[in-house]
């Protein structure tokens, strides 16, 4: 679908012939030495290196991947909820869980469950892309959210070379259709109703191996980087790539958007971030979100919504969790449940 819709766009004049420069042509000459010089070296180890069966990021082929970095394992059982759902919907081997600790992945992992944790190399996963110079950079190392950038960097990184579909770890699959996409993103929204899709999110990812939408983004996220900003690799990057590709116009859009559709925000978020809570909270018997509705693909809890608070009983999460991860509800804590 045209995403239309979709505000924030940042109009800025630099910004604009950064992207112009790096669409058109690699000849083409940026409105600075520093951004010439980025641009012809992510435009070298493009052209050095396609993927291979060993993309260097621990498995090959296109599945469905989440990422589990620097402790934050999936301890809380919507998290592993999120793996268990997708397993169930398109097969234990379709599935894995990209970590840095498989041992701390494992210790919260049902043992009646083949575990999906593969070991991830970040500096072998990133060879061959633009992110290769901006992990030794000094911009990465000073920035103040190191971390959580690496990560947001993961994911880009693993969907260019293998393809596959990214999900987020507070993503609960409720059908299969979430996975058939090949060329799709996401919009989201503040609150379930009234509120515009205002953004398109990066939890959500599903493309084929070396799409040149993701190539863009893996650019754009080295360019626009600022290390002391929380989220700006996220919903900002995604939304303003696709405003200054023009994406969602049918006649002027840049060839990178070939095959990129927008899924409405109802798909995988039909509750917005601001009820998610109160909504999913709501008992069975008087339902505020019927996860059973054909529409709904997917249901992004998000986990920031839910931090220090348990799953009361009964509840709607806890009947979403009963069905689509059953598993991982019985190996569940009682702590996690009030």
């Amino acid at each position: 679908m045209q995403a239309a819709a979709v505000s924030g766009t940042l109009h800025h004049p630099c910004m604009a012939i950064v992207f112009g420069c790096i669409l058109l042509c690699s000849q083409e000459v940026f409105a600075g030495d520093a951004f010439r010089t980025h641009h012809h070296r992510h435009a070298k180890i493009l052209h050095e290196d396609h993927a291979t069966a060993d993309s260097g990021c621990g498995y090959s082929g296109a599945k469905i991947v989440f990422t589990s970095l620097y402790g934050a394992t999936a301890k809380a059982p919507w998290l592993n909820c999120a793996v268990e759902s997708a397993m169930s919907k398109k097969g234990n081997d379709s599935v894995v869980v990209l970590t840095d600790n498989i041992e701390e992945f494992t210790a919260s992992w049902p043992n009646s469950l083949p575990s999906p944790a593969v070991l991830v190399d970040i500096k072998s996963c990133f060879a061959n892309t633009p992110l290769q110079p901006w992990l030794e950079s000094p911009q990465l190392a000073s920035a103040l959210f190191r971390q959580q950038n690496i990560a947001d960097a993961l994911r880009l990184a693993v969907i260019y070379k293998n393809g596959g579909t990214y999900l987020d770890l507070d993503i609960i699959a409720l059908q299969d259709k979430a996975f058939s996409l090949a060329g799709a993103l996401s919009a989201q929204k503040a609150c379930t109703e009234g509120c515009e899709e205002g953004w398109l999110n990066n939890a959500y990812l599903s493309f084929p191996p070396q799409h040149p939408f993701m190539y863009q983004l893996l650019i754009a996220f080295v360019l626009k980087f600022e290390g002391s900003l929380w989220g700006q690799g996220g919903p900002v990057l995604v939304s303003t790539l696709y405003n200054i590709l023009l994406c969602a116009d049918p006649i002027a859009a840049q060839s990178e958007c070939a095959g990129v559709d927008v899924l409405p925000a109802q798909r995988l978020s039909p509750v917005g971030w601001t009820d998610a809570q109160q909504r999913l909270s709501s008992t069975p018997s008087q339902p505020e979100f019927d996860f059973h509705d054909p529409e709904f693909w997917a249901v992004h809890i998000y986990h920031s919504a839910w931090n220090e608070t348990c799953i009361p009983r009964p509840s709607v999460l806890e009947e979403i969790l009963l069905e689509h991860c059953p598993t991982v509800s019985m190996y569940s804590s009682d702590l996690n449940y009030c």
